[in-house]
């Protein structure tokens, strides 16, 4: 089987929902490959390598994929469309609330892609859920980590005698993290060893700024084979989230991350986390600030239950290693390419001479 995933970009997210999963495949014995953005003929749509079976749009969201998914079937081959977030829900707050809600809005367009598609790829049970009306062919494959990556064994720089509690990730989080800001600075002032690092938006760090400057640390945005080295400083992860529509169709990514690295953390208790955390055994779920003050103050006075909850952590998302679900992507692929092959042998015999 051939299978090309176009990549909205080579982010966090495309990596997580394209180039992953491509890399599992290859490990089966496939050819699948990957690049940012679609190419194709603008004159008639027909993709500019017509070499592969299937197709993968990630977040399409625009007449041309519409149009491309209309070729693709014409030629016999399958198109699928990624989506990995709530787009209709996103949040006012949201850096991305204009585009997808905003006038003449791009959520509209992705349903319309959505329905046209052979199948739809979703990150949780909870996007399934919305995306089955439009589309029945509705898969939720999870993210997953691929630890054959040499970007997750990274060195660990560890600031001797600082625990160091951490979050990273886009401006996209601002007020998901903002309802910890005082959690942190209340433990800043119990714990003099403790220092909070930001990785990503300054927003997110400027948050911070009643917390003594030798107690917090900014981090800058880094591509994402730098990343992991960025989370490996860190003794404590944080994954706060807002409990509303947007998020709850989130997935667990940033918990498998720091997961993936033996951090310990603590999470939100929205549906994904429910899912992932094993009370006290490879995080906690932390629903208001007596919660998040309490846990984290006993992770950083604890180092011994940091690291006996991070093993754990470890040992579970090796569970989730994008090989474990190469086999459910190649099962859904080659059943929506037999479909599609039945489906253009009977439109072949039905047609008018």
């Amino acid at each position: 089987m051939r299978v090309l995933f176009y990549c909205a970009n080579l982010s966090g997210s495309g990596h997580y929902r394209c180039v992953y999963p491509a890399r599992a495949l290859r490990r089966r014995g496939h050819r699948a490959d990957w690049q940012v953005g679609i190419n194709f003929n603008p004159r008639t749509f027909d993709p500019t390598d017509l070499s592969y079976d299937v197709y993968v749009i990630q977040m399409a969201q625009f007449r041309e994929a519409e149009a491309l998914l209309g070729r693709l079937a014409a030629l016999g081959k399958v198109g699928l469309v990624e989506v990995d977030d709530h787009a209709r829900a996103t949040p006012f707050y949201n850096p991305a609330f204009r585009v997808f809600r905003g006038r003449g809005g791009k959520a509209r367009l992705l349903e319309e892609c959505v329905r046209a598609a052979d199948g739809v790829t979703v990150s949780t049970p909870e996007l399934a859920e919305l995306f089955a009306p439009l589309n029945p062919n509705t898969f939720p494959l999870p993210n997953c980590i691929d630890l054959e990556d040499p970007a997750w064994k990274p060195r660990a720089e560890k600031e001797e005698g600082r625990v160091v509690v951490g979050w990273a990730g886009s401006p996209t989080h601002l007020e998901d993290f903002r309802p910890l800001v005082p959690v942190l600075e209340a433990l800043c002032r119990r714990y003099p060893r403790v220092k909070v690092a930001v990785g990503g938006p300054e927003e997110v760090f400027s948050l911070l700024g009643q917390i003594p400057e030798g107690q917090k640390e900014y981090l800058p945005p880094v591509p994402f084979e730098k990343y992991p080295e960025m989370l490996a400083r860190f003794d404590i992860g944080l994954a706060p989230l807002q409990d509303n529509a947007f998020n709850r169709c989130k997935s667990d990514l940033k918990g498998l991350e720091y997961s993936a690295l033996g951090i310990p953390f603590l999470a939100s208790p929205l549906p994904s986390y429910r899912r992932l955390v094993e009370e006290g055994k490879n995080g906690f779920l932390c629903s208001h600030r007596r919660e998040w003050f309490g846990r984290l103050s006993l992770l950083v006075e604890k180092e011994e239950l940091r690291r006996r909850m991070g093993e754990a952590a470890r040992e579970i998302v090796e569970r989730r290693m994008s090989d474990h679900y190469a086999p459910l992507w190649e099962g859904m692929l080659e059943a929506l390419l037999l479909r599609r092959r039945l489906l253009s042998a009977v439109e072949s015999v039905s047609a008018p001479n």
